[in-house]
């Protein structure tokens, strides 16, 4: 059992979210970092859509009633027992002892995975809290005392100790041209892929807004599409929005260009006054991108 003793700002459990039911109005959701996630997983010997917690604003203490290999992933996260303990590493947490996950200054979401993962029953194919519409087995923020049952141990004790390099945040976002190109004129494509925008404090696990420089589209709003995770959407106002894991399954706002899945944990760890901007890449790019990914986490071992 892995107990929560102060559930910090928000945490709440995740996997890699639920696939198959965009077109019944249902968001993936899942970790809005989905390669921090997987790697912490990993990194306790679990496969990486085994739920764990992802957590926003510490302090957060928990404790396990048994003895489990643990592991902190995310941007500017730290864990604590008696004294600091290394982050992307594999920890031993003793049976009842309480641990504390600390973030800095730029820290937007934290991911703890514990050996076994959490087990309970998925909705729709997920243990993913989708908040918004109260689904998922623990479909709410947690609170202090609750407790959440764990599966078996995949990683006795002597696992602790396995590392993996930290993921490396900032820099620009690697994007795709859109599917409503033929909406933007050249001046404003440019502009999109050579500006730089400022992290809007609205941001949140549904779409990182965009501010400072904006980019219009001469042929207006669409009567509506279907969206994905990454896509960038623009508003009247000109101000871009980036799709993350909890995003509207369709909307009316033109698609410029789509972050490209290797790139959307960066996306979505950038904090409110952060700046950004996009380069532009290909297909190629994108899944050449992509399988580096892949294989950073199966290396861990």
């Amino acid at each position: 059992m892995l107990v929560l003793l102060h559930p910090g700002l928000r945490t709440t459990v995740q996997d890699l979210g639920r696939s198959g039911h965009l077109r019944e109005g249902v968001p993936r959701s899942g970790a809005a970092d989905r390669w921090a996630h997987a790697l912490a997983q990993a990194l306790v010997g679990n496969p990486p859509d085994a739920a764990g917690l992802e957590i926003v604003g510490g302090p957060v203490r928990f404790r396990c009633d048994d003895a489990r290999v643990v592991a902190l992933t995310g941007r500017d996260a730290r864990l604590r027992g008696r004294g600091p303990l290394p982050s992307y590493t594999a920890v031993l947490a003793r049976a009842g002892q309480e641990l504390v996950i600390e973030g800095g200054d730029r820290c937007r979401f934290a991911y703890l995975a514990v050996s076994g993962g959490i087990a309970a029953g998925g909705v729709l194919g997920s243990l993913s809290a989708y908040v918004p519409a109260g689904l998922g087995p623990y479909p709410r923020a947690l609170a202090a005392g609750d407790e959440l049952p764990l599966a078996a141990p995949t990683m006795r004790a002597g696992g602790a100790g396995v590392g993996a390099a930290p993921l490396q945040y900032g820099g620009p976002l690697r994007a795709m041209r859109g599917p409503h190109t033929r909406r933007f004129d050249d001046r404003a494509t440019r502009t999109f892929f050579a500006a730089e925008f400022g992290v809007r404090p609205d941001s949140d696990r549904m779409g990182l807004r965009l501010g400072g420089s904006r980019v219009a589209a001469r042929a207006g709003e669409i009567l509506t599409c279907g969206l994905i995770a990454g896509a960038v959407q623009v508003p009247q106002g000109g101000e871009p929005i980036v799709m993350l894991a909890d995003h509207q399954t369709t909307g009316g706002y033109p698609v410029i260009a789509t972050v490209i899945g290797a790139d959307l944990g960066r996306a979505a760890q950038l904090v409110p006054g952060e700046r950004v901007s996009f380069v532009e890449v290909d297909r190629a790019d994108a899944l050449a991108a992509r399988r580096a990914m892949r294989l950073r986490v199966s290396a861990v071992a």
